[in-house]
């Protein structure tokens, strides 16, 4: 999945030794699938699955997992479905809910689906289409022993690309960002007088490491 963006904070001022080891764990396993891999990924005429993984969660205490499908007949188009949780640092907030006292925001267990039609018929470089993330949230308050929990979907539009650095290999890169509105559905985003403003428009940039088999 990704991180929402408001304000920025260096990567490096998030990443702990145990998070950076983790990191590490997950790219020598991805590298390793990469080099044992020997069917060559480029077929077209094939059904075909890969497993993604968002390192930010990983990052930030969380995880996100994704699978993918395409069959042989519909080989420009990709289904998606991912299932996500992160904890988001309090200098990454929105300014104006960080000077409301919010801490601690949490994205619980939440899901997404993706759709996507790539240029190309081999499930390979740019592709668009539409997304929709169903999020499970809880924020709490300075000085406040109270917390606030609410759902909302945040249907998007989404652009990437999926990068295969060895011709010989499922092992593939897919940066992407999305644009679109967040909206509540359930629960409620105030403590007291105080409102957990949800901005007009969001966008989400990510980096999806992934690993594709063609049968």
């Amino acid at each position: 999945m990704g991180i929402k963006l408001n304000d920025r904070l260096f990567a490096g001022q998030l990443i702990t030794q145990k998070q950076m080891k983790n990191i590490k764990i997950i790219a020598f396993l991805l590298l390793g699938l990469a080099a044992s891999a020997k069917e060559d990924t480029l077929s077209t005429s094939k059904n075909y699955l890969s497993i993604e993984l968002d390192p930010a969660p990983f990052i930030l205490g969380g995880y996100s997992f994704s699978m993918k499908y395409s069959p042989s007949t519909l080989n420009h188009f990709t289904i998606t479905g991912s299932v996500y949780r992160s904890d988001f640092p309090d200098k990454m907030m929105k300014k104006s809910n960080f000077e409301k006292g919010f801490r601690d925001v949490k994205i619980n267990t939440s899901y997404a689906l993706f759709a996507d039609y790539f240029l190309s018929d081999n499930r390979s470089g740019f592709h668009l289409g539409p997304s929709v993330f169903y999020y499970s949230k809880t924020i709490g308050i300075n000085a406040s022993k109270e917390a606030m929990n609410f759902k909302s979907i945040y249907p998007n539009l989404r652009v990437g690309y999926v990068y295969k650095p060895f011709r010989n290999s499922g092992f593939y890169l897919n940066p992407w960002v999305n644009v679109g509105k967040e909206i509540i559905t359930s629960g409620q985003n105030y403590i007291a007088e105080n409102e957990f403003s949800i901005d007009k428009f969001s966008y989400i940039v990510a980096i999806h490491f992934g690993y594709q088999v063609l049968f």
